[in-house]
């Protein structure tokens, strides 16, 4: 968590106290000071893993069920890819506090008493986490943390549509050691565009332009040092259009 972002914490935690968003943040900062403890990295906060963390836990607070597969079967990996997004490891941990005065407290503590919460609260092989939290009408909190491992951190919510005249203009920076990427652009199958791109440290801008509209898939690929060829970091989906849509 950046100075910023503790700062926009902490004032939330003074004029919005008990807001959904001061939850998630409270949550995600108590799961950062338990990696800290332990000497790990803390991880970065991912806005599509936290909108899947949402949805499960509403899910589960509307369906009154409390399990990691959803009611048409569909596991955390599921979800991941009916929303768009491409991990290949990735974890989940679910809590369900009723009762407490501090749910976000009772529920990080309970985790962190979980052999099998724990080791994914602690695991090294994660960079990346969402934090999505429910209330239920019966005053139940429902808490679903959506773990991942990305190479490359976006920088803000990706889009769904643009115009074709600006493109896309991707803010990122390196989790890991990269150096070098290729995004490729899709049409179905059929592969309209592939090019690669620097990675230095820090905040990077990656400009993809489009010459046509319609519906493309943008797939971007990371060579970590250590690692032999590219392997997929990223995928998304845009709409492209023209003026109004």
């Amino acid at each position: 968590m950046s100075i910023i972002d503790f700062l926009i914490y902490i004032l939330r935690r003074i004029f919005l106290p008990n807001s959904i968003k001061t939850l998630e943040l409270q949550m995600f900062f108590l799961l950062n000071r338990d990696r800290r403890r332990n000497h790990l990295r803390s991880l970065f906060f991912q806005d599509d893993l936290s909108y899947v963390a949402r949805k499960h836990s509403k899910d589960m607070a509307k369906k009154d069920y409390f399990e990691h597969e959803n009611k048409l079967g569909y596991n955390h990996a599921d979800r991941y890819k009916i929303e768009r997004i491409t991990e290949v490891t990735s974890g989940e941990n679910l809590a369900k506090i009723g009762g407490y005065p501090l749910p976000v407290h009772r529920a990080e503590i309970g985790l962190m008493n979980s052999p099998g919460h724990r080791a994914n609260i602690l695991n090294e092989s994660y960079n990346c986490v969402g934090i999505g939290i429910h209330k239920s009408e019966k005053k139940v909190y429902y808490f679903t943390q959506n773990f991942a491992y990305r190479p490359l951190i976006f920088l803000g919510k990706i889009p769904e549509k643009i115009k074709v005249n600006k493109g896309i203009n991707l803010i990122f920076k390196p989790a890991e050691r990269v150096y070098t990427g290729i995004y490729r652009i899709k049409s179905g199958k059929n592969i309209i565009r592939e090019k690669s791109f620097n990675v230095l440290e820090g905040k990077n801008i990656l400009k993809i332009p489009f010459s046509e509209t319609g519906f493309y898939s943008i797939e971007i690929f990371t060579n970590i040092k250590g690692h032999k060829g590219f392997n997929l970091s990223n995928s998304f989906q845009l709409r492209v259009g023209s003026g109004w849509f």
